[in-house]
């Protein structure tokens, strides 16, 4: 394993790393003639490194440049080192190596569109594009290399597809978890099903989010990636209740921005009428905690429409604000 894949494994403490880092690779776009003659020289028994491959065979010199930053990817992914895994992940390496030859370009090289369709929308459009000992069991590696090696994000485009799974593998299961659980607490504490460990949908969405993001700290979240979900509906839209959910947990989590300038500090229940104007917000506030505050502009276009509130006083942090006051729905 190369420094570069062994700095950025999931399972390492501290923050996440990019484990492939492309400065360390030749990525010249356009295949050697070698190169593609090795690729094809080699065959698909010695491309998948069978039982009984040659790793003597020349050509494997020829696609060092190829096949070196690929193993080194495939070598920072957590994975349980199953026989079945480790087949899946080299004839995943081996469907790369052989597309390249088929396109005379390298992968760095490859376009989001050029990555889906190698993908496919579904495991039957895999199928259909890959070879056929692929299984269905090579998709996600190759998911993983589209990521790191591709920068490809484009999860919304392989229809039914773990993200979960990938970002486990990508990121790491014990930070991928701790982060969602980190917004698990906050709905938690507001009533949200979300909040329940049983449920399934946050956990997508939040990996699609950190996917997207290319990193798994709810930190490096900004309020215009989840613009742009919306904006170009990256998510299906049964999935706006979650993300709107986890947006919000995210801003009101007290380490979960390093733009958000508050702190949660109490939360106390009010009773409010559904034909409460906006402006009534900060009375709400200041009658349940005390103090006047302030309510966005994000609550106050919907504040009408509510019948219970739960006001959360938050500390403005660094901001010479004093304390505020936001008004959050009880679903």
């Amino acid at each position: 394993m190369t420094s570069s894949s062994a700095a950025g494994r999931p399972d390492r403490p501290g923050p996440w790393q990019w484990p492939v880092d492309p400065a360390r690779y030749d990525t010249a776009p356009l295949l050697r003639v070698a190169e593609k003659d090795a690729i094809i020289g080699l065959g698909i028994g010695n491309l998948r490194r069978l039982a009984r491959h040659d790793p003597a065979a020349r050509g494997w010199q020829q696609v060092r440049r190829l096949l070196r930053p690929l193993d080194d990817a495939a070598a920072a992914l957590e994975a349980l080192p199953t026989s079945h895994r480790r087949r899946a992940m080299l004839d995943a390496t081996a469907v790369v190596l052989l597309r390249c030859a088929e396109t005379g370009r390298s992968y760095w090289a490859w376009t989001e569109e050029e990555w889906a369709a190698l993908l496919g929308q579904n495991q039957h459009g895999f199928r259909k594009a890959a070879p056929g000992w692929a299984d269905d069991a090579v998709r996600p590696y190759l998911a993983a290399h589209a990521f790191l090696l591709g920068g490809f994000t484009a999860f919304y485009r392989l229809g039914s597809f773990s993200r979960l799974t990938l970002a486990w593998r990508v990121f790491g299961r014990d930070r991928v978890n701790g982060e969602i659980g980190r917004i698990r607490s906050v709905l938690a504490g507001w009533g949200y099903r979300l909040g329940r460990d049983d449920d399934q949908l946050l956990p997508m969405v939040a990996c699609q989010m950190l996917l997207l993001n290319r990193s798994p700290h709810l930190e490096d979240l900004s309020t215009g990636l989840f613009e742009r979900v919306r904006r170009e509906r990256l998510l299906p839209a049964a999935r706006g209740n979650t993300l709107h959910a986890m947006q919000r947990a995210v801003r009101l989590d007290p380490g979960a921005s390093r733009s958000q300038a508050y702190q949660p500090c109490a939360v106390v229940l009010a009773e409010a009428r559904a034909n409460h104007n906006a402006a009534d917000g900060p009375v709400l506030c200041a009658q349940t905690v005390g103090r006047a505050g302030v309510v966005s502009s994000e609550w106050r276009s919907s504040l009408g429409a509510w019948r219970r509130y739960v006001a959360l006083a938050v500390v403005g942090r660094g901001t010479g604000r004093g304390m505020a006051c936001r008004i959050i729905p009880v679903w």
